[in-house]
């Protein structure tokens, strides 16, 4: 005797594919009705979030945008790759360290003054509501929370100029990157061994020595570090309209200098 019910799921499923089809049908039909409508909407929503107007309003907005594009892959990291990606393979680090190093300034922009200077608060909190919303309050968390605010403070000192040749800035960003995960791997074992080891000098040689495959592990977050300063130097390169000496009578043009 064949099973009802199996025929039913087919029926549902039958009828669910072609409301799905009805749907994208219907959505390219509106789509070819307003398309200008889309495209000009479009132009002025790239607009605003790319910017336009005077060079160092341009800057603020894409410096903004570079900090918040920040905070997403952060949560990202926390949401996704935490969960299911390899050990210790992240973005946060990368993140940190890129934003913190590099000189941003945002002008008079209030707003974008408060975001650059206070960015890690927002990270940092941002970590731990989502730390303890997924796994709960757990003492090491006091070490990595702090290990990443001692991860921002040496990007910090570092200061390297965006405007730089892009290789140059990125070595200085890969080192910057390196020394930072060597710090918070050496900070967050010393709290390993603080809370789950003996408290003697092979307990402490034993963390560091159960530490050793993270930290390589660790390093390979430095993929991150390229296209974090390439967007970074992307997001920075506004055109600036630059005066030129001609001669008298010569045909005077307009120039740009990125």
């Amino acid at each position: 005797m064949d099973n009802p019910t199996k025929g039913d799921s087919v029926l549902e499923e039958i009828i669910f594919a072609l409301g799905v089809f009805a749907f994208g049908l219907s959505a390219l039909y509106l789509i070819s009705i307003f398309r200008a409508q889309i495209l000009r909407g479009w132009k002025r929503g790239m607009a605003k979030l790319w910017g336009v107007g005077a060079p160092e309003r341009v800057l603020a907005k894409r410096i903004k945008l570079f900090i918040l594009i920040g905070i997403v892959l952060i949560i990202f990291n926390k949401l996704i790759l935490s969960r299911y990606g390899l050990p210790n393979f992240e973005l946060i680090i990368p993140t940190l360290v890129v934003i913190g190093c590099i000189s941003l300034s945002c002008g008079d922009d209030k707003f974008g003054r408060y975001l650059t200077r206070y960015f890690v608060v927002i990270a940092l909190l941002s970590i731990l509501l989502l730390d303890v919303a997924g796994w709960g309050l757990h003492p090491i968390y006091a070490f990595t929370w702090l290990g990443f605010l001692i991860c921002w403070m040496f990007a910090m000192r570092m200061k390297i100029s965006p405007f730089g040749r892009f290789r140059s800035v990125l070595y200085r960003a890969m080192f910057t990157g390196a020394v930072a995960i060597l710090m918070f791997d050496v900070f967050t074992a010393f709290g390993a061994w603080m809370l789950w080891y003996p408290r003697s000098l092979a307990g402490l040689g034993l963390a560091y020595l159960a530490q050793a495959p993270f930290t390589l592990y660790h390093l390979t977050s430095l993929v991150f570090v390229p296209p974090l300063v390439g967007l970074g130097k992307a997001l920075l390169k506004v055109p600036i309209a630059a005066p030129v000496a001609v001669r008298v009578r010569a045909r005077v043009e307009r120039t740009t200098w990125r």
